[in-house]
């Protein structure tokens, strides 16, 4: 019978490994969903006929195991098959399999070799750690009263004997989740299994419930929908919360956050509007949206329903919402995002008449933000804002119903003891934002939302040009963007050094480790180099280069693809590997350097100094340097 397919694309991030990888959601009759690579080839041996067993039925219990169509042609009691009672263990709600090319070593033995080593123990009970969160904090499935097949059948999990990285997470015969992944994903058993385990969880409940519910289509008339990832990255971050802001999705939202929640560039990292739904209605909202999906509708739309909102107030909650994330202001990540604060990034130009206006691929779509740091005047200060609203402005998307363009925007302040104090929020196309600075304030921000006044969903389509924008320009009184410096015309460029003392865990398993923002030294750099700081971010690759300094103060060009630099014991550039201990990535749209480690290769105690310098040629043949210079402590 024909199939009926949404198609979405999936791309998973290492180090020192980068692919992409296509995959098909069958919707019908479904042999899986989520991000599992159909081809998947195998290190495995073929086994000789004389070593072939066979298990009697009666040596295992499968009163609890659903045989996939794609599997019922497969003796599962011979050993010489690919899947095999024999290479099997069970917990409660899981069966988990491994290759053939296993043979009859356990996968945690010495005798695998390293590659191939899994602890199918620890596998199993994260997996039951996984499944209890799905089940009684996030309300994926209702288990226990028969409206669920995790009643009747064990989730499947597939080992491959393969050294290619392997992650996915779907499930079969739209009956039971399942996953399929390399060894290399489960040492150790963390994140990356949780992602995947969310998947099966979100394959379930189409299973369940059938319908519409499950988001087996996809948003805007198109095929494709981000929200499995952005749910299944949040349902991970459950369990492994600080990840929500160390791994490396976290800098692709600071990047794209002015797009649509559902937009493709962000589909891994857009997970933040869980963390504002949940804190607002409880964590089990996100699994309500889920089963209580009705065809077409987005997330969006069926969060709107089910809160029995309006559009109106849609958008009020996308601006409170965004206040929020520019401090990271949900208990959930108070606490966690306290060193993020200010990772948003914003770009823009200069009018002749002193007005800002927000660059084009910085421009709020419909549900996308903009966070702009401000200079902090003095307490009591009255500042306002000018906004003007630029619809369909040269330079930017055209939108076909100019009429429902809308804004939201206001103040967010944060104060020296760490509370957050935000103004009122003002909307309209033509206004004026005002607010008075509170007494110890620390920092100050803008805050614009895409407010029209109808929704509509936002295709996967692989096209930023059709994409829906709401672009202003604004202009501040009695303030301006942060960092921003009044030069007399006397100034010269100036070489500089800053420094920085910096500490985090030590660890065996994870990269990152901090991120160094410049903050008040932005005013340093402006000063150094004789540009406004928005001048110095769009001179970054052009007038303005990164080195890394070697150790006898050479400077090293070479880059990695993430823009940074692996050191050495004795703080020299060298290559991922071996010999490498430290790195530092330079994000020049917000200047700030993500500092981390190679895992296991240092150990707590081990200090480090690094060093990378951003040299300006401010006119032909003359230059000057800042140096950044970064003493690491591992804890």
């Amino acid at each position: 019978m024909p199939m009926l397919r949404s198609f979405m694309k999936y791309t998973f991030h290492h180090r020192s490994i980068s692919f992409l990888l296509s995959f098909t959601l069958i919707v019908a009759v479904a042999l899986l969903a989520g991000c599992r690579d159909n081809d998947v080839t195998s290190d495995t041996e073929p086994i000789p006929d004389d070593s072939v067993t066979t298990l009697e039925p009666s040596a295992v219990d499968i009163s609890k195991i659903y045989i996939p169509v794609e599997l019922q042609s497969i003796n599962l009691y011979k050993s010489s098959s690919t899947w095999y009672y024999g290479r099997s263990k069970q917990s409660d709600h899981f069966i988990v399999f491994w290759g053939a090319g296993y043979k009859d070593k356990d996968p945690g033995s010495a005798e695998v070799p390293e590659t191939y080593r899994v602890n199918i123990d620890d596998l199993l009970a994260k997996a039951e750690s996984f499944y209890d969160l799905n089940i009684t904090k996030l309300k994926f499935a209702e288990v226990g009263t028969g409206k669920s097949n995790l009643d009747r059948y064990k989730m499947l999990i597939f080992v491959y004997y393969q050294s290619e990285w392997l992650a996915t997470g779907s499930g079969y015969d739209n009956k039971i989740g399942a996953l399929w992944v390399s060894p290399s994903t489960c040492k150790p058993v963390g994140s990356v299994i949780a992602h995947e385990i969310g998947h099966s969880f979100q394959y379930q409940v189409f299973c369940d419930l059938k319908g519409s519910s499950g988001f087996r289509y996809g948003f805007g008339g198109k095929g494709g929908n981000a929200f499995w990832e952005q749910t299944a990255q949040w349902q991970s971050y459950q369990s492994y919360p600080t990840q929500a802001f160390t791994d490396s999705d976290f800098g692709i939202y600071t990047e794209n956050y002015a797009r649509h929640i559902c937009h493709e560039a962000q589909r891994y990292a857009s997970y933040f509007i869980h963390y504002y739904w949940a804190d607002k209605h409880g964590r089990d909202i996100i699994g309500r949206i889920w089963r209580e999906a009705k065809e077409p509708e987005d997330p969006l739309q069926a969060y709107m329903r089910i809160t029995n909102i309006t559009n109106a107030q849609f958008n009020e909650e996308i601006y409170d919402a965004a206040t929020r994330f520019v401090t990271w202001d949900l208990d959930a990540i108070r606490d966690i995002g306290a060193d993020y604060i200010g990772a948003h990034t914003f770009k823009y130009t200069t009018l002749e008449d002193g007005s800002y206006q927000v660059a084009y691929d910085r421009c709020p779509g419909t549900t996308g933000y903009n966070v702009i740091r401000l200079n902090v005047p003095a307490a009591g200060t009255s500042i306002s804002a000018g906004f003007t609203g630029l619809v369909n402005a040269p330079g930017f998307n055209h939108v076909e119903e100019a009429s429902r363009a809308g804004w939201r925007y206001g103040y967010v302040a944060l104060l020296k003891n760490g509370v957050r104090t935000y103004s009122e929020m003002y909307s309209g196309t033509n206004g004026t934002a005002t607010f008075t600075v509170p007494d110890n304030c620390s920092k100050l921000w803008f805050v614009v939302t895409g407010a029209p006044d109808t929704y509509a969903p936002h295709p996967w389509d692989d096209d930023n040009s059709n994409d829906e924008q709401w672009p202003y320009k604004v202009k501040f009184t009695n303030t301006n963007l942060y960092g921003n410096v009044t030069f007399d015309g006397t100034e010269t460029p100036q070489n500089v050094t800053l420094t920085y003392d910096i500490s985090f865990p030590f660890s065996a398993t994870v990269y990152p480790g901090t991120t160094v923002t410049l903050d008040d030294d932005i005013i340093t750099l402006a000063k150094a180099f004789v540009l406004q700081p928005g001048e110095i971010t769009s001179s970054i690759g052009k007038s303005i280069k990164l080195y890394a300094v070697e150790s006898n103060g050479t400077l090293n060009a070479n880059t990695t693809a993430n823009n940074g630099h692996w050191f050495n014991t004795g703080g020299n550039v060298c290559a991922w590997g071996g010999e490498a201990r430290v790195f530092s990535e330079f994000n020049g749209t917000a200047l700030s350097f993500a500092i981390g480690q190679y895992p296991g290769q240092c150990a707590a105690g081990n200090k480090y100094t690094i060093k990378q310098a951003l040299v300006y040629e401010y006119e032909s043949g003359k230059t000057v340097q800042a140096t950044f210079v970064f003493n690491i402590t591992l804890l």
